[in-house]
């Protein structure tokens, strides 16, 4: 069997890697809350499928805690083919997310995005020089006439109950913007969070951060720009965690915070003569989330609002909705609603709301349709048909309607105006990844098309469409 072969070469997380995950030790007072926490933050791991944190009362009162975990297969052939709006992207290479058993992930993908070619090499170490909640990242990725490369490297907040949080990171690239100019960008941050009282049933943290940024074109003209940004944020949020499955996966478990959470957040780029910049911007966002549940049935709500003020003058501006909804009673079913919804003002012309392929309205182009006003209903009928097939893959299939338009501020909505689509779609998700993202192909049929081009359209593409 092919488990068998793919087991055989895996190597299987060692110990004290899993050991330096938990977050309580011999000695502590046993909080079951932490011991939920560290299930949680297991299985987010990108090497582990499945978690368990037992306890178990003794006779002297004390309380032991066995912690099991189930590795997910973590050398991965990269072969990826998306298909969308009449264009395609492939993807091809190897990743490794567990080398030697260390808990350390490597990439390397060659791509074709769309016509355009690249090649880019990862690195992550979750437990940089084995020190625990260190997280160490670097990522190349060269294309014709043009570079990126970055590092990263943070203590982040890994628990509720972290005290602080700080990290840093560097950047650089070289850009082309015309056949002969190429625009170099170099980006140094730091950042530093502090936790107000932390508990286990709610987080109030603080965020500072710098950011400086050094850019300069070549040929005739340099263009020199150098900038210097202050960010603040901030996260309050209850925690209130869900278990469920037939979410977003197929036969592992996921995680949901349905506690009340408001993000707001501060950009601040001041005007600095000597270092060359004559405005002053400011970018203010807030996002709030929060979840229901009752039964097998899930609702799950978020908000935002972004602005632009720049010497005085405010624009894209942006708020946004979004409200997906879950009913999971039906026998290997699930059926999802999703429904969103933008309104704008000012937009950069250059960056309108766009709708299609890649935005939730299948059976249209991508980008189709432009805009600064944008709604958006989705209804999928999730059918379960095989669970860990071969003991390889979940296989499933959707029965699917779409429905969304994009307008000008400008122009009086009217409901004939709404572009719908229905279809059928195939879903095949590795069952041992970590992941357990599945790959779904969908054939969708525009009910609004036009002689000029076909209605119906086949994409393929990662996860589920919400």
């Amino acid at each position: 069997m092919i488990y068998r072969v793919v087991n055989r070469i895996h190597y299987k997380t060692h110990d004290p890697v899993i050991m330096r995950e938990l977050l309580f030790q011999v000695g502590d007072r046993y909080n079951p809350a932490l011991v939920a926490e560290t299930e949680r933050n297991l299985r987010s791991l990108p090497f582990i499928r499945h978690a368990e944190a037992e306890p178990t009362v003794n006779k002297d009162g004390t309380v032991s805690v066995i912690v099991r975990t189930y590795d997910s297969w973590t050398l991965e052939l990269v072969a990826n083919y998306k298909r969308a709006g009449g264009s395609t992207s492939v993807k091809a290479g190897l990743s490794e997310s567990n080398i030697l058993g260390e808990g350390k992930v490597v990439s390397a993908v060659y791509s074709r995005d769309w016509g355009a070619e690249s090649r880019s090499f990862n690195y992550q170490d979750l437990q940089f020089l084995r020190y625990k909640h260190l997280l160490y990242t670097m990522a190349a990725r060269t294309a014709p006439g043009s570079q990126d490369f970055s590092l990263f490297l943070a203590r982040p907040f890994y628990a509720s109950l972290t005290p602080y949080a700080l990290g840093g990171n560097l950047s650089y690239s070289a850009i082309p913007s015309t056949s002969a100019v190429t625009r170099r960008t170099a980006e140094a941050g730091i950042s530093y969070g502090i936790s107000l009282s932390p508990t286990t049933e709610r987080t109030h943290r603080i965020n500072f951060g710098l950011v400086v940024r050094r850019a300069q074109s070549s040929g005739p003209v340099a263009d020199p720009e150098r900038s210097a940004a202050i960010l603040l944020s901030a996260d309050w949020e209850d925690l209130d965690y869900l278990t469920a499955r037939r979410i977003q996966k197929f036969t592992h478990d996921e995680d949901f915070n349905l506690g009340l959470g408001v993000s707001p957040a501060l950009a601040w780029a001041p005007a600095v003569r000597s270092l060359g910049t004559t405005r002053t911007q400011f970018t203010p966002s807030i996002t709030i989330h929060k979840g229901f549940t009752w039964g097998d049935q899930l609702l799950l709500l978020k908000s935002g609002y972004t602005s632009m003020y720049v010497n005085g003058g405010n624009g894209n501006r942006t708020l946004s909705f979004d409200a997906a909804y879950y009913l999971r009673g039906i026998r290997y079913q699930t059926l999802a609603v999703h429904t969103s919804s933008d309104i704008a003002w000012r937009l950069d012309p250059a960056a309108p709301l766009l709708l299609g392929e890649f935005n939730g309205l299948r059976g249209y182009g991508v980008g189709q349709f432009a805009g600064d006003r944008r709604f958006l209903l989705n209804i999928e009928d999730r059918v379960y048909v095989w669970d860990d097939l071969f003991r390889v893959m979940d296989v499933g299939m959707v029965f699917f309607s779409d429905s969304g338009y994009v307008w000008p501020d400008s122009k009086h909505v009217k409901l004939t105006d709404l572009r719908n689509s229905v279809g059928v779609g195939l879903r095949v998700a590795p069952s041992r990844s970590t992941g357990n993202d599945p790959v779904r192909i969908d054939l969708a049929h525009g009910l609004n098309g036009s002689q000029s081009r076909s209605t119906w359209m086949l994409s393929i593409l990662g996860g589920q469409a919400f």
